[in-house]
């Protein structure tokens, strides 16, 4: 993602250090490498991403896609140099939760309400 050079540095640093500190926690020594398949991947989605529809990750249109969702938390993040962004959590079941970082500001005002809407609840 650093060289296709689509996200701000400073959004990806902070999903590098997620992904480190899931890495960290979840690490299975008995296993060669580790994979977030088994406890859920990070997605990070774009402007232009149909946030409506996020099928192939199990958030289908029939119910929304992220916005039919019920998020365990949704942070706004203070990425660096006035740049902000959210990061969201869905728990999927008591072991897999899907966490998605996107820019604010980056989608249309309905999903942007419904993630500071989500944001503030927690």
């Amino acid at each position: 993602m650093r060289r296709a050079e689509v996200l701000p540095t400073a959004l990806l640093v902070h999903v590098e250090d997620y992904f480190n500190q899931l890495r960290a926690e979840l690490e299975d020594k008995t296993e060669d490498e580790f994979h977030l398949g088994r406890h859920g991947y990070i997605v990070v989605l774009e402007a232009g991403d149909n946030v409506r529809d996020l099928g192939n990750i199990g958030l289908n249109r029939e119910v929304g896609g992220l916005l039919g969702c019920f998020p365990e938390y949704v942070e706004l993040l203070h990425v660096g140099g006035g740049l902000q962004a959210y990061k969201v959590a869905l728990l999927y079941d008591n072991n897999y939760l899907m966490t998605f970082f996107t820019q604010a500001g980056a989608h249309d005002e309905e999903v942007e309400q419904w993630v500071r809407d989500q944001a503030e609840r927690n």
